[in-house]
């Protein structure tokens, strides 16, 4: 094996943008920008998410052997072309060259910003091949049918792959869908429709999908001409001035036009309350997206019925994650803590080392917590500064033991706490390190957590995290779920004593807690469980209406600014008196 191959991995100019370096066959850290400037999705130059990574890998950029982009501005070029040609929309190739001029000059914004004289190898990286390695190879599978599905990215919108090891190209896509079809921009035009008109809002219609019926499947259908074929008529991404913004905080305009709304009614504003036709219509997209989801499947399970491994924005659908389980098509199923774009920055590392080194064992690529930490040291300083001793009390504790039973001793007294150890997650949900947690019994948590601390819609779902060995005698299930990708049925007998975290259909999104990778989170669960006989805390992410807190500052902010119970950071608990 080579030594000291030092890879940046970077999403940059895109939705969510991050960076990861590997050192060797190891993932040392990895971040997302929003994090640290605190703007939701924020997409651009991950300066910030690079210096940290540099920090916590302890090395200088001058270091780094190669950085690669999980985007390729020449893969698929000839369908962009033929595109632009047999449409007679030449400004669309204009349109293309100046939305990724940044990327396609980024080589020069980080010699601006780390200096010339650096001496690395610049990776383009096709964006759904990135997407793949970062399922594929930290899966532990030596082959498996590969999928990834998403809006768009390098003209593409599925790419489906034979992934196997033991082949030459290791991940081989063999199939593609192209723009302007897209499943992402299916689920994300139904969104907007129901009035969820921000960037990365298709989460919350997800949630809003089990309190409706699937009644207009055939409206929704009328979308398509094939099976995964838009009906462009109804759509205007693909008009002559259709924008959309891929730098700071994204911003895509409107999806579908008048003719569709002529079908199914008039969009809802984001004022506006939500009645059971929204909630009808987020069934019914769901449903029809699931249907699309099989298809594919079904098409393709030529090159492996046992082992799938999934990435892009959709493997985010967490609902039909479950169902994909639930149908027992597969015998193993990965998807990575961050399947999104996000996540490339990883997928991209991943690639170059494949290309450059013979693949051996990879070391930490299943570890979400690939973020900053801060020691308690640290922590104190930001406590003296922002921490009124009049109106808290503060209480360290010694040992993480005598912590772990302090904690539980105030979620049994029916307080909602933020939860702040180690390091942070990398991806978009929070993984027992940067958690809002609470007794999952509590039938009244819900509404408590989302009027005095998140602030959000009520209709709003929050996550079960299980100790691993106990999900069959929790869930119709015995699969793991280790970064909250699969929903699954709560056992109905065990409904009624976790409600906070049953879903309206009685569900849960859960998250199997091992103590191999989250010891002290897993420990936590223990002793409420030897307290209890419940092995489940409520665990939701750690922020208000903005990123998830990065920093002991973020967290002390939204503990001010709401009326959170406790705060614990690492081995301080801070109380309102």
């Amino acid at each position: 094996m080579l030594k000291n191959k030092i890879i940046l991995g970077l999403n940059a100019f895109h939705a969510d943008s991050s960076a990861a370096i590997t050192i060797d066959n190891e993932i040392i850290a990895a971040a997302e920008e929003e994090r640290f400037n605190r703007k939701k999705h924020w997409s651009g130059f991950p300066l910030e998410s690079i210096k940290f990574c540099l920090e916590k890998s302890n090395i200088n950029f001058k270091d780094i052997t190669d950085v690669a982009i999980n985007s390729n501005q020449f893969s698929n070029i000839n369908q962009k072309i033929f595109y632009s040609l047999i449409n007679l929309k030449f400004e669309n190739l204009s349109k293309f060259i100046k939305r990724n001029k940044k990327k396609f000059l980024i080589q020069n914004i980080i010699d601006y910003n780390f200096g010339k004289k650096n001496n690395y190898k610049f990776h383009r990286i096709d964006h759904h091949l990135a997407h793949l390695a970062s399922a594929f190879y930290p899966s532990g599978y030596s082959k498996a049918l590969g999928l990834s599905i998403d809006g768009m990215g390098d003209f593409c919108s599925i790419a489906v792959a034979d992934c196997n090891l033991d082949n030459k190209n290791k991940i081989n896509i063999i199939k593609r869908i192209f723009y302007p079809n897209s499943l992402g921009i299916l689920y994300e035009s139904i969104t907007q429709f129901l009035g969820f008109d921000k960037y990365g809002e298709e989460y919350k219609v997800m949630g809003l999908a089990p309190y409706g019926n699937p009644i207009y499947l055939n409206e929704i259908s009328k979308l398509f001409l094939g099976d995964f074929e838009l009906d462009l008529k109804f759509f205007n991404h693909d008009k002559k001035n259709y924008n959309y913004k891929f730098e700071g905080t994204p911003v895509q305009e409107t999806l579908l036009n008048k003719k569709f709304y002529d079908i199914l009614g008039s969009p809802r504003s984001s004022n506006e309350s939500l009645e059971q036709f929204h909630m009808d219509v987020a069934a019914s997209l769901q449903k029809v997206f699931e249907e699309k989801i099989f298809v594919l499947i079904n098409q393709n399970l030529h090159i492996d019925n046992k082992r799938l491994v999934l990435a892009g924005g959709c493997a985010m659908n967490s609902s039909c994650n479950g169902k994909i389980v639930e149908k027992k098509i597969f015998e193993n199923i990965f998807i990575p803590p961050a399947p999104g774009d996000a996540g490339g920055a990883i997928g991209s590392a991943l690639v170059v080392l494949e290309r450059n080194q013979k693949f051996l064992e990879l070391k930490n690529f299943k570890n979400p917590y690939l973020g900053k930490s801060y020691s308690n040291d640290e922590i104190y300083r930001f406590i003296e500064t922002k921490i009124d001793k009049k109106k808290f009390q503060i209480e360290k504790f010694n040992d993480d033991a005598s912590l772990l039973k302090n904690t539980v001793k105030l979620l049994l007294s029916q307080k909602i706490i933020g939860w702040f150890q180690g390091s942070m997650e990398f991806g978009s949900r929070a993984l027992g390190n940067r958690s809002i947690i609470c007794d999952p019994r509590l039938k009244h948590a819900r509404d408590l957590i989302n009027t005095k601390i998140k602030f959000r819609e009520k209709f709003r779902p929050f996550a079960p995290s299980i100790l691993e060995e106990e999900v069959d005698k929790w869930f119709d299930s015995e699969n793991k779920s280790s970064y909250m990708s699969f929903v699954y049925k709560i056992k109905k007998d065990k409904q009624k004593i976790i409600p906070a975290v049953t879903h309206v259909d009685g569900t849960g999104r859960l998250q199997t807690v091992s103590r191999n990778i989250n010891k002290k989170f897993y420990d936590l669960i223990k002793e409420f469980n030897q307290n209890t006989s419940v092995p489940i805390l409520l665990n939701t992410s750690f922020n208000e209406n903005e990123p998830i807190v990065e920093s002991p500052l973020n967290a002390i902010n939204t503990f001010l600014k709401t009326k959170m119970d406790v705060l614990v950071l690492e081995n301080y608990v801070i109380s309102r008196k």
